[in-house]
Formats: C-alpha cells, structure tokens, sequence
C-alpha cells in the first residue's frame, strides 16, 4: 500500500460522512543529471506552491498541533492503521494547507511506519516501534474527525 492509495480511500470517507476536508499529495518526478551516457546524480521535483509551507507532524511527535489541519493528519493516520488491518501508519505530514486546514491540505514527501516485510528495509520506518509512536506520543485520543468516521481505538496500544 501506498500513502496516495491510503489518501484516496481516506478522501471517499471524508466525503461519505459529508466532511468537505481533502488531502492530497503533490505530485514528484525525479531528474536524473546525465553527463554523455552517463548518470551523475539525480534530482527530486515538485511544482511550485505558493504560500506557507508547514510541517503538520514527523515521525515521532507531532509539531504544529495550532493547525486544524493537524487534527485531519493524525485521523488519517489512524484511518491508515485501521484500514491496513493494523499494518501501516502514515506519519511526517508536511505541505500547505488552506482554509486553516479545513479546505484542502496539500501534502509532500509522506513516510510509512510499517510492520510489512516489503517495506521494512526502509530508514524511516520504524515498523512496530514507530506505530507505538503514533499512537502514544502523537494520536493518544481520538479526535473529532476520528469519531465521524467511526475509526475504533486499538485494543491494545502496539508496541
């Protein structure tokens, strides 16, 4: 699973539930810097967004908790460990948001604390150690976004 899959599926419950919320990611393209035949480096792209760029949450706690925008970031964390069947959780929320967080909440460059084989080799994912993080130092209630979309607390806090 990815962060765009979890975002589009989160986006449908947002609108199920009347919630005129959405996120979305920036698209990215990566560059490679050629010299002849052969490659040099490569570069990250993204289009240019005008205004301020805020940094919502990371990987271990959140930072900007004055945003509502903050509140959707963490649901849809939540969101994304339920509908992962307890799998993932997608954390380092940063980007620009409008409407002070209740339009649309544009987002770059998502990580994933993942349990999952397939992503487990990854620096940033802190897999079981980093979804204990999310929901003991960042999520640790539900909030008011979580409750309309009925996300269930897990029984026990991973560990």
């Amino acid at each position: 699973m990815t962060a765009q899959y979890y975002v589009t599926e989160f986006n449908k419950r947002l609108y199920e539930q009347n919630i005129p919320t959405q996120i979305f990611y920036i698209p990215s393209a990566v560059l490679l810097v050629l010299e002849g035949k052969s490659i040099q480096g490569c570069i990250t792209t993204e289009p240019y967004i005008l205004g301020e760029f805020v940094k919502l949450s990371n990987n271990t706690k959140v930072v900007k908790s004055e945003y509502k925008a903050t509140e959707y970031g963490l649901a849809y964390g939540h969101f994304c460990y339920e509908f992962s069947q307890g799998s993932d959780v997608v954390v380092d929320l940063q980007g620009w948001v409008t409407g002070n967080g209740k339009g649309l909440i544009y987002l770059t460059d998502p990580q994933i604390h993942s349990i999952s084989q397939k992503v487990a080799s990854c620096l940033t994912n802190f897999g079981k150690k980093g979804i204990y993080y999310f929901f003991n130092n960042q999520h640790t209630e539900c909030n008011e976004i979580c409750h309309r979309l009925s996300l269930a607390r897990p029984v026990e806090k991973p560990r």
